[in-house]
């Protein structure tokens, strides 16, 4: 019985394709535009992003209210706001709760809504959500005057409030422009203008879904910047989307992430990448190794707790995978490379139930995720 549960299990996982994340966002980074969005508050009027783009400081907060973080980030950010609001400082709250909520949800987000003094509106659908790609809840994009993402923030501790509300008031111009901690959130380093062109045409490409198009435009962009690791990430993505058609293509994607991991050490992208393809070619303590790089830099860095609960998984060490996941889950509850984690962990340990459930979600979030794509 139990092999022919595992066989089910194993055919979930066949059709689970899940591309690896960024540090807060998949699909938004530190020096691009924001995406633009249209949401409606709860007594249906709607809020354009752009409405809002034009203050010194703009926090677009993805929270919920299954989430504890939320409501203290939500709560501290009501007192930044309260202070900094006069000195151009704005918030918009988006709500992503679930597709649409439930009434008993909808008072609850209502409750909250009522007690803050900036708006909040309801991502229904969560098509904002997954345009993002918010990888764990809440989080926080950080816009300049111009809507360009300068700082973001993934989960909410007693360092992110400190990271926080320095990094609004560096952007009001009331404090330095950074610490060090913020520092690791902001780009580290700015490439040059032809660089950058070559790099945002590869990321349309992929995002037409030509990537192997844009393997030239990633190439140049590096060859044109070799002190830029953006690129080479980026490159080495497709390299890993790639191989499974061709495994090869794992080398090159590991030899491209070594070379962006010499020119900036501690770029978060790099680190959670190649622990990935560390762990994919079976290099489990090292790939271990490099995941607990990227969460030293960031705790809540939900790619690098993935791959560490699947190393230690593979290692057989399960109670320690089953605590890395359960943090991973807490942060990200509903990204499915998280689920099917806990499902594997779950299938390690016997409890064959459990597993099904989680593959099962993991499936349905992702064919949920790709629709929205």
């Amino acid at each position: 019985m139990a092999g022919r549960r595992l066989g089910v299990l194993l055919g979930l996982l066949v059709l689970l394709a899940v591309a690896p994340a960024a540090a807060a966002f998949k699909y938004v980074e530190v020096g691009q535009k924001a995406p633009e969005f249209a949401l409606k508050t709860l007594d249906g009027t709607e809020i354009r992003l752009a409405e809002k783009v034009g203050a010194k400081a703009l926090a677009v907060v993805f929270w919920a209210t299954w989430s504890p973080r939320s409501k203290a980030l939500l709560q501290d950010l009501a007192a930044v706001y309260g202070d900094r609001h006069d000195k151009g400082f704005e918030v918009l709250a988006v709500n992503v709760d679930h597709e649409h909520l439930d009434a008993e949800t909808r008072a609850a987000v209502e409750e909250t809504a009522n007690g803050l003094p900036f708006p909040v509106v309801v991502d229904e659908g969560l098509a904002t959500y997954y345009a993002y790609g918010v990888v764990a809840t809440p989080s926080v994009a950080l816009l300049d005057d111009a809507g360009t993402v300068r700082y973001a923030f993934a989960s909410y501790s007693t360092a992110t409030k400190t990271d926080l509300k320095e990094a609004v008031d560096a952007l009001l111009g009331i404090a330095p422009e950074a610490t060090a901690r913020v520092a690791v959130k902001k780009r580290d380093y700015v490439p040059p203008k032809k660089a950058t062109l070559h790099y945002q045409k590869a990321q349309v490409l992929i995002r037409r879904g030509m990537a192997r198009k844009a393997v030239r435009d990633l190439e140049k962009a590096a060859k044109l910047d070799p002190k830029w690791a953006d690129p080479r990430v980026l490159l080495a993505r497709i390299y890993v989307e790639r191989s499974r058609k061709k495994p090869g293509l794992l080398q090159k994607a590991e030899a491209v992430l070594r070379e962006a991991r010499e020119i900036q050490p501690k770029h978060l992208q790099t680190l959670g990448l190649l622990a990935e393809v560390l762990e994919a070619e079976a290099k489990h303590d090292e790939a271990l190794g490099v995941a607990e790089e990227a969460l030293a830099i960031e705790p809540a860095y939900t790619p690098a707790l993935v791959v560490k609960a699947r190393s230690l998984r593979t290692l057989g060490r399960h109670d320690e995978a089953a605590k890395a996941i359960d943090a991973a889950l807490e942060l990200d509850p509903r990204n499915p490379r998280v689920l099917a984690e806990k499902g594997e962990i779950a299938a390690a340990q016997g409890r064959w139930d459990e597993a099904a459930a989680s593959f099962r979600q993991a499936v349905e979030l992702a064919w949920r995720a790709r629709g929205e794509g």
